[in-house]
């Protein structure tokens, strides 16, 4: 970018064909969503006021926000948040960058229960605390309690809820394989590690830089769907409901390891991969 006057569209039209050379899907809404990020500006005004002018502060971070998008740093992680259910969560390389299939399960709590009641829900993994915060926003009467095994992403969660005033989310350092917590709950949801180790080795780039152990159990994807197999029978209420995302791949071997003690259903997404695990005790 040698040094002239860059308007708004300039920025547009030189990164939209820099990204695109680099192989970086979408590239113009990639520099759409870093200008409305670095401008405080909606979508719209970048081509109501095309011709504006950027500072040379403003030209700078554009330009470092590129960079980073051309070595494959995940868009979010350079923006710092990320939408999710229309609300803006802070995300960072502590926590798993949160996805549609995951507002798709969320969405399944929220139509599948009744929103006034006083149930007790545990998110476990909570990450960015997407889940447990989405929830804690419709179900005003209801306790949750998230676990993560990071204090770090456990950090992150909290400033979310705080961002977002909710105060009906307790966040609590638990390792679920390890420890199982002492009270029944309603509602269980979970979006545990499951990309296999084999899996893992064909990845695409940006999930390099999200944190490993919210991807993958180092093993065959199934060790936490294991350990909940064990633990449900005795946290999850009588008439409780569990919800867990799932690999599309291993949603039989899945469904198999929970029928024995459980009755579960498999729904699929939006993509008719199947997506979520829904189950209740037999």
């Amino acid at each position: 970018m040698e040094n002239k006057i860059w308007r708004i569209i300039d920025i547009i039209n030189w990164s939209k064909e820099y990204l695109e050379k680099n192989k970086i899907d979408s590239p113009r809404l990639n520099i759409e969503l870093m200008l409305t990020h670095v401008l405080g500006i909606e979508r719209i005004k970048l081509y109501t006021d095309f011709d504006k002018p950027l500072s040379e502060k403003e030209l700078s971070t554009i330009k470092s926000m590129i960079q980073l998008r051309v070595k494959r740093h995940p868009l979010q992680y350079i923006l710092g948040q990320v939408e999710f259910l229309n609300r803006k969560f802070i995300v960072n390389p502590n926590v798993l960058i949160p996805r549609p299939e995951t507002e798709e399960l969320v969405v399944k709590v929220i139509k599948d229960n009744n929103n006034d009641s006083e149930y007790k829900i545990l998110d476990i993994g909570t990450g960015s605390g997407c889940i447990a915060i989405s929830l804690a926003k419709v179900f005003n009467n209801s306790t949750i309690t998230a676990l993560d095994n990071s204090t770090s992403a456990l950090k992150v969660a909290k400033q979310n809820s705080i961002d977002l005033e909710v105060e009906n989310v307790k966040f609590i350092y638990a390792d679920i394989l390890t420890s199982e917590p002492k009270l029944k709950y309603d509602i269980i949801v979970s979006n545990p590690p499951y990309v296999s180790s084999n899996e893992m080795g064909e990845i695409e780039p940006e999930l390099r830089f999200e944190p490993t152990f919210a991807l993958t159990d180092n093993s065959d994807g199934l060790e936490f769907y294991r350990r909940f197999v064990t633990i449900f029978k005795n946290i999850l209420s009588i008439d409780g409901v569990f919800y867990l995302e799932l690999n599309s791949f291993l949603s039989e071997d899945i469904k198999q390891m929970f029928s024995k003690d459980y009755r579960v259903e498999i729904i699929n997404d939006l993509f008719e991969k199947p997506r979520i695990l829904k189950g209740r005790l037999s």
